[in-house]
């Protein structure tokens, strides 16, 4: 697995299911980048004011959903919620090398270990020893440090990896589809099913 610099794009559109959704089935009907761009952003297809949102939406979700072969992104358009919602996850984990750390760090240690949530603390440490180790993570400050938290555990609840109680994040176990986990395992991505899985 080639190692993407870390980034803290996520914090600016963390997950966007319904948005994701609208341009997947743009995707699916054959449209390119270019003809997705002039219906999300000219023509307000995903109904969002701000331009300068519409613009970073379109870019962070086209580039997320990219990373998704044709199986992968049609059941994620036409498949049951749940899987689709963990495709969602999956394809941002792809993109974002710091999440997938994130999951396969500290939520699939959650998912297996036996205290089965992730506190306030477990953010907070991920990122210190984060900092420690790697330069651009080292040079981000609080309020790009409190964004990504709160980022990554909307992330967290919205897919369904988790839920929200108190202050804590209590870690779910996905039921998803036995034909794309055997999907993603087949193209090589078994450490992205051990991350969000626990397999």
């Amino acid at each position: 697995m080639n190692k993407k610099p870390y980034s803290s794009a996520i914090k600016k559109t963390p997950y966007k299911y319904p948005i994701a959704k609208k341009i997947a089935g743009l995707m699916l009907d054959g449209l390119d980048y270019d003809e997705v761009f002039k219906k999300s952003f000219n023509d307000n297809y995903i109904e969002i004011e701000s331009e300068q949102r519409r613009r970073e939406i379109t870019n962070v979700l086209y580039n997320r959903l990219s990373c998704l072969d044709e199986y992968l992104l049609s059941f994620f358009y036409k498949g049951d919620v749940a899987t689709s919602k963990f495709i969602l996850v999956y394809a941002i984990a792809k993109t974002d090398a710091l999440f997938f750390d994130f999951l396969f760090e500290r939520y699939r240690e959650a998912l297996l270990g036996e205290k089965h949530y992730l506190s306030i603390d477990d953010f907070d440490e991920f990122f210190t020893a984060k900092a420690q180790t790697d330069l651009i993570v080292a040079k981000w400050g609080e309020h790009t440090l409190f964004c990504l938290k709160k980022g990554y555990r909307n992330i967290l609840v919205e897919s369904g990896l988790g839920t929200r109680e108190r202050r804590n994040i209590v870690v779910q176990q996905m039921m998803i589809h036995p034909e794309v986990e055997e999907h993603i395992a087949a193209i090589g991505d078994k450490e992205y099913l051990r991350a969000m899985l626990g397999r």
